[in-house]
């Protein structure tokens, strides 16, 4: 079957204004990032915007962003997933035994840690799936189970004493001179890549000044990449922030490269056109899990190197509602068919910043509980009202 040129226009303006109203959500996230950092940064007396904070507020933020890269893959699907904390938990559990007390090498450790959460994950996916149970109570009662399990194995102990190489990958940085390089190649590379968006967009007609449009996205790359300089220049980049970017990196290429990840948009956006369409939604659902499982499993490996041990109990305890907030805060629809791994990362950051801010300035975490709430409440209710109004246009 071949598409009419009209056809490929018109799908091409609709692709095209999609992505342009993502990168305007993203835009107002960073606008609103910026301020938040501003204020912080003069309650503080400049102590928010130190090199050595910056990177500190990194590593806080890094497990909610490997957690939210996840989340938006489902929740663009219409699913949601409650049970990540505790599957990161089991995850660590498993990893921290091997290397810790069996003395397992760490990577053979680390791939069973893998191997756990693609088992969780496609055990999930199973019951959503084939049985047809709604992936809120599937997940749900992973959470209870899968914490279960990893008290169950530890008898409620903590796993400390794991091995170096498997700390470090958590604790260490890449230098600050290879840091600098890889900021700059990979602010160029997303400006190469984006020019060449524009470019094909002007070719079928839907852009009429690609300069403009191209001088719009390469403003905030230039301020971000200034940013990363900055930070980077302290100490280098931490390998954990790097295996965030690599990570978010091949979700985005999954989700806006590949036909699997158009198939996503299209479940979430009308599940009954996408079945007429002759998408295998059951498939490609089970598939989505299995990614989740992944995320399990890296997820679980960071965290349990990051803390150096395993506490089955409170590791990563309500992880998953700070990856659904990212995800939401980040623009994702919960009513699916809407999401950008970006806009995820930047929803982890603004909520990490909260924390970091209100810490600095020795707020009580009571309170740090409540202005993420009202954000959330915030972000949801400015997600609506713009998408009720872009319906009566």
């Amino acid at each position: 079957m071949t598409i009419s040129k009209p056809q490929e226009l018109s799908a091409a303006r609709r692709w095209f204004a999609s992505l342009n109203l993502s990168s305007l959500r993203e835009s107002m996230l960073l606008l609103i990032l910026a301020a938040i950092w501003l204020f912080f940064y003069v309650a503080t007396n400049g102590i928010f915007l130190t090199p050595r904070n910056l990177v500190l507020l990194a590593l806080q933020t890094s497990i909610v962003s490997l957690a939210a890269i996840s989340a938006v893959m489902l929740i663009v699907t219409r699913n949601f997933d409650l049970s990540v904390g505790s599957a990161v938990a089991l995850v660590g559990v498993v990893v921290a035994l091997l290397a810790g007390q069996y003395d397992v090498p760490p990577l053979i450790a680390v791939a069973a840690g893998i191997a756990v959460g693609l088992l969780m994950g496609a055990w999930q996916g199973f019951w959503v799936t084939r049985i047809g149970v709604s992936s809120f109570i599937v997940t749900l009662a992973g959470m209870l189970y899968f914490r279960g399990f990893s008290m169950i194995v530890t008898n409620g102990a903590t796993i400390a004493s794991l091995p170096r190489p498997l700390t470090r990958f958590a604790t260490a940085f890449l230098p600050p001179m290879p840091s600098i390089l890889l900021v700059l190649a990979t602010s160029l590379g997303f400006l190469v890549l984006r020019w060449l968006e524009i470019h094909r967009a002007h070719q079928l007609g839907v852009v009429a000044n690609p300069r403009s449009v191209f001088l719009k996205t390469l403003f905030p790359v230039i301020i971000a990449a200034c940013a990363a300089l900055f930070v980077v220049s302290w100490q280098g980049v931490p390998y954990l922030v790097l295996l965030v970017a690599i990570c978010a990196l091949a979700a985005e290429l999954v989700m806006r490269r590949t036909r699997f990840g158009t198939q996503l948009y299209a479940i979430g956006g009308n599940p009954e056109a996408a079945r007429l369409a002759g998408i295998n939604i059951r498939q490609a659902i089970f598939w989505n899990f299995v990614i989740a499982g992944l995320a399990y499993g890296i997820t679980g490996i960071a965290l349990t190197a990051r803390v150096g041990g395993a506490v089955a109990g409170s590791a990563g305890l309500f992880l998953e509602l700070d990856a659904i907030a990212a995800a939401i805060i980040g623009g994702t629809a919960l009513s699916g068919g809407r999401g950008r791994i970006l806009g995820a990362l930047v929803g982890a950051l603004l909520m990490g910043s909260l924390n970091n801010g209100m810490s600095l300035m020795n707020v009580a975490p009571f309170f740090q509980d409540t202005a993420r709430g009202v954000v959330l409440l915030l972000a949801v209710a400015l997600d609506h009202l713009s998408r009720s109004r872009s319906r009566i246009k």
